[in-house]
């Protein structure tokens, strides 16, 4: 009896642990990708636009309002490769001629590859085949059996949960040009020290020129990949607050965003620059300095679809 105790205690707790708050946070949204369960639900396809992309790409692209059937698979954060296999897996759902927006920030030439923790991909388990997933025994692990994982941290919320996330947007907001001006100035700190630039007018390092090498690749290969599915991939620079973009000198942006984009992209598929934006000058579209508020997405995801529709 009491052999049966000790080895229904773990399991008992960790089914309590994955009713917590803290452990549904870390789920993503199924109903967000069109797999076999959401197109028998839905019976619905030819789609208009998705987008990928990372933390910018959740902020910025906002398709509420708007008469177009599209779906945002930006995750904070996202790899380019991990927008890539999110893309292969979904494709699907987008009509021919369907647009799939790639958006980029200052750094995303350059890669992440083991500056992030493990755990940063735990999120993919649910909705990407067990064969994209790096190390995909020790992902099934953690979100099989959290308290395994976790044990301090899972105790710890079974004893007091968190709230419950509702929202993806969870930043920092900024309210006077001191805030915007101190929160830039932190951006600038945490790429800097992520990716070793002291100096933005500096050549690039042998290490990111190399990162930089096996991005030029993916995007290649990611553009061929619509371009041969008979979809448009449209690259986009997101605006950022004035006291952000004014830090980005031209040599930084000649040696880090442009040589990136032409280099990856010799079939010029459609580049969007609004990185210094004049329609984006006002605090209001902005929640901090780098990511676009509700009002300010919208109105730029408006002008995204207009500007790729008139092109």
């Amino acid at each position: 009896m009491i052999k049966r105790i000790v080895f229904a205690l773990p399991l008992l707790l960790n089914k309590l642990v994955k009713r917590t708050n803290w452990y549904k946070n870390q789920q993503l949204d199924k109903t967000n990708y069109p797999d076999n369960d959401w197109y028998r639900n839905h019976l619905e396809r030819n789609f208009d636009v998705v987008n990928v992309g990372s933390s910018s790409g959740v902020y910025d692209f906002d398709y509420t309002g708007l008469d177009v059937k599209a779906f945002n698979w930006a995750l904070q954060p996202q790899s380019l490769e991990y927008s890539f296999k999110v893309l292969k897996t979904y494709f699907s759902i987008l009509k021919r001629k369907g647009i799939v927006i790639i958006p980029f920030s200052p750094f995303s030439g350059l890669s992440v590859t083991g500056k992030w923790a493990a755990t940063a991909y735990d999120k993919y388990f649910t909705i990407l085949d067990e064969t994209m997933l790096d190390d995909y025994e020790a992902v099934r692990r953690r979100n099989l059996y959290p308290l395994l994982a976790h044990p301090k941290t899972a105790l710890k919320r079974l004893l007091k949960d968190e709230p419950r996330i509702t929202s993806n947007r969870n930043c920092n907001k900024c309210a006077t040009a001191q805030e915007f001006e101190n929160d830039s100035q932190r951006w600038m700190k945490i790429w800097q020290n992520q990716f070793h630039i002291p100096d933005l007018d500096a050549p690039m390092s042998e290490e990111n020129k190399l990162g930089a090498a096996s991005r030029k690749k993916l995007l290649m290969e990611m553009i061929d990949f619509c371009l041969v599915r008979d979809l448009r991939p449209v690259l986009v620079l997101a605006p950022a607050h004035p006291s952000l973009s004014s830090k980005f000198t031209h040599k930084f942006r000649e040696n880090y965003i442009y040589s990136f984009i032409r280099d990856a992209n010799p079939h010029k598929a459609l580049f969007l620059d609004y990185l210094d934006d004049s329609r984006f000058l006002d605090d209001k579209d902005f929640d901090n300095s780098f990511f676009l508020s509700v009002e300010g997405a919208r109105k730029f995801t408006k002008i995204v679809l207009e500007d790729c529709s008139q092109q």
